[in-house]
């Protein structure tokens, strides 16, 4: 009985191997040789390749201030198997609205993927709404690990603070004056500006409920008030007119 000798091409990762393959005319089966090769072929054909870290699933939150509220942000590990810590950072300052603005997440050869945490942190200051921006890094850069896409995430912190304040009188209901003779006169208006100074904001005034037209003893009889940003108290003059009309 005589062996029949083939030789086959085995091509993996860039290099080509002559392979002797001997077959048994009888069972018509690869020698074990072959079979070694063909598995070296397979295993370094689907273990070649980057390693590429990225955000999964969510990436945009709108969330509200309180002290009970987590954002969860999974890190996902694509291509070939490697043991890779990844960093999620705030972009920019801690500005006090995040317990934690910084989080390592280690993901093992076996795994794919990693959640980490973020907590809000419900403080008392007056603001408006936030944005703020975390960005995925790698702490050692390698030829054979890369970021992918997306690599940040955006969050979006929704006030529960009366950022732009309450603004009312800070004087007494009721003021009388008496009208002037030859010359007019000025009533000083007080107002405070209560729990939040942030931003412009204008308040509308407008005088009612006289015997007369407003127009005839005050000037003005409506308009605006501007409380600049920061600004929490203001006087306002009201001017009281001589209308040198007799009234009883």
């Amino acid at each position: 009985m005589h062996n029949v000798r083939v030789t086959e091409s085995v091509q993996a990762a860039g290099w080509v191997q002559e392979t002797p393959m001997s077959m048994s005319p009888a069972l018509g089966m690869p020698s074990t040789s072959l079979l070694v090769y063909l598995l070296l072929a397979l295993l370094i054909h689907f273990t070649s390749g980057e390693t590429e870290v990225r955000f999964s699933g969510q990436t945009e939150f709108v969330v509200n201030e309180t002290s009970t509220t987590v954002i969860r942000l999974v890190i996902e590990r694509t291509g070939k198997p490697a043991n890779i810590t990844a960093i999620v950072s705030i972009d920019g300052e801690n500005t006090g609205d995040f317990f934690d603005t910084y989080a390592a997440a280690f993901i093992p050869d076996t795994e794919t993927n990693r959640t980490v945490y973020i907590s809000v942190c419900d403080d008392d200051l007056p603001e408006a709404d936030e944005t703020f921006t975390f960005y995925l890094t790698l702490p050692k850069p390698s030829a054979r690990i890369k970021l992918g896409s997306p690599k940040s995430v955006t969050v979006t912190i929704l006030s529960n603070d009366n950022a732009f304040g309450i603004i009312s009188f800070n004087m007494s209901d009721l003021i009388t004056v008496n009208e002037p003779r030859g010359r007019n006169e000025f009533v000083p208006l007080t107002l405070i500006r209560e729990r939040g100074t942030y931003g412009t904001v204008i308040v509308t005034f407008e005088i009612e409920d006289g015997p007369n037209p407003a127009e005839e003893d005050f000037s003005p009889a409506r308009g605006n008030i501007t409380f600049s940003p920061g600004r929490s108290m203001l006087i306002y003059n009201l001017t009281v007119l001589d209308d040198q009309v007799r009234k009883s």
